[in-house]
């Protein structure tokens, strides 16, 4: 199976399990929505650091931070992750505070072009921060509690 690139700094594996990867390689792309690949590249070239989504490609334990099964038990039972509209991220030496202040301050163009219009409050995701691209009918990013 090859690594299929899908943005200047991304590849399909990182928004894709790995069962799904092996089920229908490169044709999964079409289950996710193309809106959190284009805002995980936006904060990649805003940040200007790498941000770790899925890393299982690469033997990393993280395999169901961006596109999760309907059967599947991790998170919220309809989870944007289900429909492939949501993507769980860290980035080395940075809190998930400090990146939302930088999504924060990118709020207008985010929401603009529907790329990051939710995230999930900080005291719900100590570690990592949560994006998704749901339809809201708001001006602002909303803030959701798990």
């Amino acid at each position: 199976m090859k690594r299929v690139q899908i943005s200047d700094n991304f590849y399909l594996d990182e928004f894709i399990p790995p069962d799904i990867y092996s089920e229908r390689g490169e044709k999964a792309i079409a289950l996710i929505d193309h809106r959190i690949v284009l805002a995980a590249q936006f904060l990649r070239e805003t940040i200007g650091k790498p941000m770790i989504i899925n890393n299982w490609w690469r033997g990393g334990k993280f395999t169901k931070r961006g596109l999760r099964r309907w059967n599947e038990t991790t998170g919220a039972r309809w989870s944007q992750h289900k429909y492939g509209r949501g993507f769980d991220f860290h980035i080395s030496g940075m809190t998930p505070s400090q990146i939302h202040s930088i999504i924060l301050q990118n709020e207008e163009m985010l929401i603009n072009h529907q790329l990051i219009t939710v995230l999930e409050d900080l005291r719900d995701t100590p570690t990592w921060v949560h994006c998704d691209c749901r339809f809201t009918n708001s001006e602002k990013i909303v803030i959701v509690r798990a």
